[in-house]
């Protein structure tokens, strides 16, 4: 009996040595569990982390104003251009502003009461605004572009997204392009307080992707050999490359033309190295038609914000062929606009006067030259044969000088008009003007002469 007992007793203790041996195995099973899925969220994180520094340093070298707000119009971020056209200091100070705070006080209810709800019901706003300087107070008038950030996935809303263009620029203020990029701040070293900020770093990185999106601009990031890394759904339009496909590897030499292409390799390329950045126009082609068109590429080096080596290069590419359209119609409408004035100047300075149904008076003032004597013609021809007049007086009274000519001028149009049986009497010839005749050897020959148009228009009715 005692060695039953005994037995009973070994055999409860292994069954509760194998119980605790089982709870042990799965608590370690469960602990695995845990690591790998902190493992997972970690190398999640990271690569949240690279896109957001991406992104934010391709928003930070853009020339414009690019700001985000919450939607009750909380200041989120404003990159480094748009920070120094308001006047803010750092990134932190963006934190404590709202949507009013860009915008001057006259404005401000427009802004809240017109601008904004358009926004929120419609999705964007365009116009012109007048955005504050927050320092100076100073007034600065730009093209105002408001937009409803969602998420690209549900489509919740995100946010506001607001792109300002300087307009005094193009009034004739040029301004030094931003070219500092903005570093980040460095990653929290403990993993579950960057689990904790996981959630608001990917919101933050839609709200920029959809920002970048927005933007009219070609905005793109390659690797330092020329393949993409990220184009804009506007950069992909602009070169005819489908919206939906992967660009990714996409060599960026094939949306130039031939001539682009060389010249992004031999002097782009090595500028961007050498200095950080390359400005100026560039031809792009489309890849569907092959047309070729003049764009604004603005190209920078962005540089990893712990190492300061260069990782990538951003571009913004603005289309320039609406620009030359416009200002190919403004120099066609000013070119109308100067014949326009020509021609009417030049009927004003050969007015031709009917004195009676067959006298008509032209009196000349100022200067005839080559082109002026022409119009003295076709005007006295053409008047003479729509009046049928008779006598035709030329008043030279208001000619500054009488040369050769200038009485050449005057006897081929007196030869004109009497082979059109009318008879041509010139008056106004002073003292001074006789003499230079004579001096000269000018022969006016059957010219009938009277000092003053009142003596000639005499002469004239009694011939008519």
């Amino acid at each position: 009996m005692h060695g039953s007992s005994e037995g009973s007793d070994d055999r409860g203790s292994l069954e509760a040595l194998s119980r605790r041996i089982a709870a042990l195995e799965e608590q370690v099973a469960a602990q695995e569990r845990i690591i790998e899925g902190l493992r997972v969220k970690e190398a999640l994180l990271a690569r949240t982390e690279d896109e957001h520094r991406l992104m934010r340093a391709a928003l930070d070298c853009c020339t414009d104003f690019v700001g985000i707000a919450s939607l009750d119009g909380k200041g989120l971020h404003v990159n480094t251009a748009g920070r120094r056209l308001v006047g803010l200091a750092s990134a932190d100070e963006v934190q404590s502003t709202v949507n009013a705070d860009y915008v001057m006080p006259e404005d401000v209810s427009r802004l809240e009461k017109e601008i904004v709800p358009i926004v929120v019901t419609e999705g964007r706003w365009e116009g012109e605004l007048r955005c504050r300087h927050m320092p100076t107070g100073e007034p600065i008038v730009v093209a105002y572009s408001g937009y409803l950030v969602r998420h690209p996935e549900t489509g919740a809303p995100l946010g506001l997204a607001t792109v300002m263009r300087d307009l005094r620029a193009e009034q004739g203020e040029a301004e030094e392009r931003q070219r500092l990029l903005e570093q980040q701040s460095a990653a929290a070293a403990a993993l579950r307080h960057e689990q904790a900020r996981m959630s608001s770093l990917d919101e933050e990185r839609q709200q920029m992707i959809a920002a970048v999106e927005a933007c009219a601009d070609f905005i793109g990031i390659c690797t330092l050999d020329g393949r993409t890394i990220y184009c804009n759904a506007a950069g992909r339009r602009l070169i005819g490359y489908d919206v939906d496909a992967d660009m990714r590897g996409f060599e960026v030499i094939q949306a130039f033309t031939p001539a682009g292409g060389r010249h992004f390799l031999e002097h782009i390329v090595p500028a961007i190295r050498a200095t950080g950045r390359w400005e100026g126009e560039l031809e792009f082609k489309h890849l569907q038609t092959g047309e070729p068109f003049p764009t604004q590429y603005n190209a920078f080096l962005i540089r990893d914000q712990h190492t300061g080596q260069p990782i990538c290069i951003g571009a913004v590419t603005r289309d320039l062929r609406a620009a030359r359209r416009a200002e190919q119609e403004r120099r066609r409408l000013l070119d109308e606009i100067i014949r326009a004035q020509a021609s009417m100047l030049a009927e004003l300075s050969t007015p031709l006067i009917p004195i009676s149904d067959r006298v008509v008076v032209m009196p000349l003032i100022g200067t005839v030259d080559e082109a002026r004597a022409e119009q003295v013609l076709e005007s006295l021809l053409s008047g003479v044969t729509a009046r049928n007049a008779k006598v035709a007086i030329l008043d030279i009274t208001g000619v500054a000088t009488v040369d050769v000519a200038v009485a050449e001028a005057l006897l081929h149009a007196a030869k004109a008009v009497r082979l059109l049986g009318a008879e041509v009497v010139l008056t106004g010839i002073r003292a001074e003007v006789a003499q230079a005749l004579i001096e000269i050897g000018v022969d006016l020959g059957n010219i009938v002469t009277r000092s003053t148009v009142q003596s000639g228009i005499a002469f004239a009715m009694r011939r008519a």
